[in-house]
């Protein structure tokens, strides 16, 4: 009986709560310190998974690059913009391009033009205050 006594009082003591609540307190800081740090480890591997796969992406595709320059087309496509070749029987079609000069002639007369020092803003004037509608 005084035994049953003794730990109905400290079972019921102020103090044996407050070391209790301290305890869960403990027990809870650290578990949710472990269910943080979980949560954090599956971001990184889900990161690091999504790295996998866009890493995967480019290598096919280099691979593929790789497969392209290896081709016949290619060889015969870098032949003829290297090397200026050409096929038995083909002929090569030169466009010669504008002289310096008649581009600056253009360039000068569009600058000294009215219409240009102006650009669209007569007409968007005439559109808005001269409607005749």
């Amino acid at each position: 009986m005084r035994n049953d006594n003794f730990m109905k009082k400290i079972f019921s003591s102020k103090i044996f709560f407050l070391f209790g609540l301290v305890i869960l307190v403990l027990v809870g800081w650290a578990v949710s310190k472990k269910i943080i740090e979980g949560n954090k480890i599956d971001a990184d591997i889900k990161a690091a998974e999504e790295e996998i796969a866009r890493l995967e992406t480019k290598n096919n595709e280099l691979n593929d690059f790789i497969n392209y320059l290896n081709t016949e087309a290619f060889l015969e496509e870098e032949a003829r913009l290297k090397f200026d070749l050409q096929k038995p029987g083909e002929s090569v079609l030169i466009i010669p391009e504008e002289s310096t000069e008649e581009t600056a002639k253009k360039d000068e007369d569009k600058k000294g033009s009215k219409e240009s020092f102006w650009g669209n803003f007569p007409k968007w004037w005439n559109y808005f205050f001269n409607n005749k509608d």
